[in-house]
C-alpha cells in the first residue's frame, strides 16, 4: 500500500511541475513513503498484484528482502536529492521537476518488479528521463547523449537477457532457478554499464560533470545502485550455486571489479574540476562492491563456507549504503559550494568554510572522510569489512580464484589509500583552503542545508551504529561482544571469530580522548603560530600558493605512461593534461562508426527504390528468423 502512495506522489509531482517547489515537496513526500515501504519489506514479502498482457505472461510488482533493502537505502538518497532540489531546483526549468519524480518513479519499478516486462520499463523510464536531466545545463547534449547510448546498450542487453527467460520458462517471471547462463552474462553486462564499471566507465565522467549538482547526485548514488540491485536480483534467479558452477563469473567480477577500483581511484587522484573527481570516485566505489559480490558468489559454491559468502554478501550492501549516503552527500554540498561561488574547479571553490557557510564545507569534508575510510563513518566500516574479505579469501580451494583475490586484493588496498589521497584534495582546498576573498553569492538555501544536515547525521550514525544496521539486514551473525566490549557493539568477520571492529566505542573513546585537546587548544588558541608552507626555501611570492594541480602533479608526471601525461604551455602558465586512454579507444570507436554509417547510409539511401525494396525485405528476414 505504501509504495502505490509513494507512485501517487511521484505522479502528483509530475502533474504539478509547473510549480516547482511543490512538485520537489511532492517527490520528498513519495520518497518517505517509499522509505517506509522499504523498511517493511525487508521484513516481509509483499505482493503488489499483477496484470495478464497476454496468456502466461504477466506485469507483475512486489517487494522481498533484497529489493527491501535497496529500497530502503535509494529512498534515503530519492528524500535528501528531493528536499535539496526545492532550492536548487530554482535555478533552473520547471521540466527538471517533472524528469527528476519520472526518474525516481522509475527506479520504483525497477525495485518492485518482479518480471523481465516490467523490470525493463522501469529500466527505460529511467534512463530516458535522467537523460533529460542531464540536458537541463546548458552545452551538455554530448555527454547526455553519451549517457544514452551506454543506457542503451544496457536496455538492449536486458532485452537479450529476459528473452533468454522467455525461451525457456515461456514467461518473463522471476522466479528461483529460471535463470539461464545468457541471462546471467547480458544481465550482468548490462548492470556492469550501468554502474560505470570499467572499461564502460566514461559515460560517467561527463554526465557528472555537466549535470546540474541534485541531478549527478542522482546518477551517481541511486541511478548505478540500481544496476547493483539487478546483480543481485539475476544472482537470486540462477539456480542454487552449491549445485552449479559459478565460480568463474564470481572470479571475472573480482577482476573488473578491482580493475575498475584502481582505475577511477587513481584518475581521481590527478582530476582537477570539482564534479570529476567524485564521478571518479563512483567508478571506484562500484568496482568494491562488484568484488565482494564477486567473494560472495566464490564463497557460495563451497558448502564449507556459507558464513565467508554470507560476510561478502552483507559486505556488498554496506558499501552500496556507504557510496549511496556519502556521494549524496558529497555532491549536494560540492554542488551547494559550487552554485554559491559559481566556479567550477578545485582550486577555485578554495574558503568554501568562510564564504559559502560551514554545513556545506561539513558536507564535503564528512564525506570525503568517509571516502577515505575515516573511523567511525560508514565508509570506514565497509571498507574494512570488504578487505576483511580479502583476508579470508585463503579458505578458497581452486588456485585460480585464490590468485585473482590476492592480486585484486593488492588493487583494492591500493585503490583505498589513492581514494584518502584524492579526498584529501578535494576537501582541502575546497572545505578547508585558504580563503581567496571572493564573496558566495546570496541563494536560496535552507532546504539544502537541512537536506546536508541531514545525510551527515546519516553517514555518522550508520557508521557509529552500525552493528544494528546489519541486525537489520538480517545479520546479527556478524555482530557480538569481547573484550569489555558488550553485544552487539562489536563487528565479527567470521565465525569463529577471524577480525573485531567496534565503531561504536571507537567513536565514545575518540570523544572522551578528544575533549583535552579541544579544552587545551581553546585555552591557547590566540597563542597559536601559523608559518607559510614550505617552498624548498624560497620565499612565497604574493598571490601564490600550493595548488590543487601541484598536488598530484608528481603523481602524473611519474606515471605519465598511464595518465597519457601531456606538459601544455604559454607565455602566462604551464599547466600538465591527463587522458583517460579508455575515451580515446571509444573515440576511435566512434569515428569508425561514423564512417560506416555513412557508406551504408550512402548505399541503403540513395534514391533507388530498388535498394529500399531489398533493405526491407533483408530486414523482414532477419526479424522472422529471430522471433522463429
Amino acid at each position: 500500500m505504501m509504495a502505490y502512495i509513494a507512485l501517487g506522489f511521484y505522479f502528483l509531482g509530475i502533474i504539478f511541475a509547473f510549480k516547482k517547489e511543490i512538485s520537489y515537496t511532492l517527490s520528498t513526500i513519495g520518497s518517505v513513503f517509499a522509505l517506509i515501504e522499504g523498511i517493511i519489506g525487508t521484513f516481509s514479502t509483499i505482493t503488489l498484484g499483477k496484470v495478464e498482457i497476454l496468456p502466461k505472461v504477466y506485469m507483475a510488482l512486489g517487494i522481498n528482502h533484497t529489493s527491501g533493502i535497496f529500497m530502503t537505502i535509494a529512498a534515503i538518497s530519492w528524500i535528501a536529492i528531493s528536499i535539496y532540489s526545492i532550492d536548487y531546483g530554482k535555478f533552473y526549468s520547471k521540466d527538471m521537476a517533472l524528469w527528476l519524480n519520472l526518474s525516481i518513479f522509475g527506479m520504483m519499478i525497477i525495485l518492485m518488479a518482479k518480471d523481465g516486462l516490467t523490470f525493463i520499463t522501469g529500466w527505460e523510464i529511467m534512463t530516458i528521463s535522467s537523460y533529460l536531466l542531464i540536458l537541463k545545463r546548458k552545452g551538455s547534449f554530448k555527454e547526455a547523449f553519451e549517457f544514452l547510448a551506454f543506457g542503451e546498450l544496457s536496455t538492449v542487453s536486458l532485452m537479450v537477457a529476459f528473452a533468454s527467460l522467455f525461451l525457456k520458462n515461456g514467461n518473463f517471471s522471476f522466479v528461483q532457478n529460471s535463470g539461464t547462463v545468457i541471462f546471467l552474462v547480458m544481465s550482468t553486462f548490462a548492470f556492469i554499464v550501468k554502474m560505470g564499471i570499467f572499461p564502460f566507465h566514461t559515460w560517467l565522467i561527463g554526465a557528472h560533470a555537466k549535470a546540474p549538482s541534485n541531478v549527478s547526485a542522482l546518477l551517481s548514488a541511486p541511478l548505478t545502485l540500481m544496476g547493483v540491485y539487478g546483480i543481485f536480483m539475476a544472482l537470486s534467479l540462477m539456480p542454487d550455486l552449491h549445485l552449479y558452477n559459478f565460480e568463474w563469473w564470481g572470479i571475472l567480477a573480482i577482476a573488473f571489479g578491482a580493475m575498475s577500483a584502481f582505475w577511477g581511484a587513481l584518475h581521481a587522484v590527478a582530476a582537477k574540476q570539482l564534479k570529476t573527481l567524485p564521478a571518479y570516485s563512483t567508478i571506484e566505489n562500484n568496482g568494491m562492491i562488484l568484488t565482494a559480490i564477486g567473494i560472495f558468489v566464490v564463497a557460495s559454491g563451497d558448502p564449507n563456507l556459507v558464513v565467508m559468502s554470507a560476510f561478502a554478501s552483507v559486505t556488498a550492501i554496506l558499501i552500496a549504503a556507504s557510496h549511496t549516503l556519502s556521494k549524496s552527500l558529497l555532491f549536494l554540498s560540492v554542488g551547494h559550494a559550487k552554485e554559491a561561488l559559481d566556479e567550477d574547479n578545485i582550486d577555485d571553490l578554495r574558503g568554501a568554510w568562510s564564504a559559502v557557510g560551514k554545513i556545506p564545507a561539513l558536507g564535503i569534508l564528512i564525506s570525503g572522510l568517509s571516502f577515505s575510510a575515516f573511523p567511525p563513518l560508514i565508509g570506514f566500516v565497509s571498507e574494512w569489512m570488504l578487505l576483511e574479505s580479502f583476508f579470508q579469501s585463503y579458505k578458497f580451494s581452486d588456485t585460480l580464484a585464490r590468485l585473482v583475490t590476492t592480486f585484486g586484493g593488492i588493487f583494492i588496498a591500493l585503490a583505498i589509500g589513492m581514494a584518502a589521497f584524492s579526498m584529501v584534495k578535494l576537501a582541502g582546498y575546497t572545505a578547508l583552503g585558504y580563503d581567496h576573498g571572493k564573496k558566495a553569492r546570496h541563494i536560496p538555501s535552507t532546504m539544502m542545508r537541512i537536506s546536508e544536515l541531514f545525510l551527515m547525521i546519516l553517514v555518522f550514525g550508520f557508521g557509529i551504529f552500525v552493528t544494528f544496521v546489519l541486525r537489520y539486514l538480517g545479520y546479527s551473525q556478524f555482530t557480538s561482544g569481547l573484550f569489555g566490549v558488550p553485544s552487539p557493539f562489536l563487528v565479527i568477520s567470521s565465525v569463529p571469530i577471524f577480525g573485531v571492529v567496534s565503531p561504536t566505542f571507537f567513536a565514545i573513546v575518540t570523544a572522551v580522548l578528544f575533549i583535552f585537546p579541544l579544552a587545551f587548544y581553546l585555552k591557547r588558541r590566540q597563542k597559536v603560530r601559523r608559518v607559510d608552507s614550505w617552498n624548498g626555501g624560497l620565499p612565497i611570492e604574493e598571490g601564490e600558493y600550493f595548488s590543487a594541480p601541484a598536488y598530484s602533479a608528481i603523481l602524473e608526471i611519474v606515471l605519465k605512461k598511464v595518465y597519457i601525461t601531456k606538459e601544455k604551455s604559454s607565455e602566462n602558465e604551464s599547466h600538465i593534461e591527463i587522458v583517460d586512454f579508455i575515451s580515446v579507444f571509444y573515440d576511435a570507436l566512434k569515428y569508425v562508426v561514423l564512417k560506416i554509417e555513412k557508406v551504408l547510409s550512402n548505399v541503403l539511401m540513395n534514391g533507388n527504390i530498388n535498394a529500399y525494396v531489398a533493405y526491407i525485405f533483408a530486414i523482414l528476414v532477419v526479424i522472422f528468423l529471430i522471433v522463429r
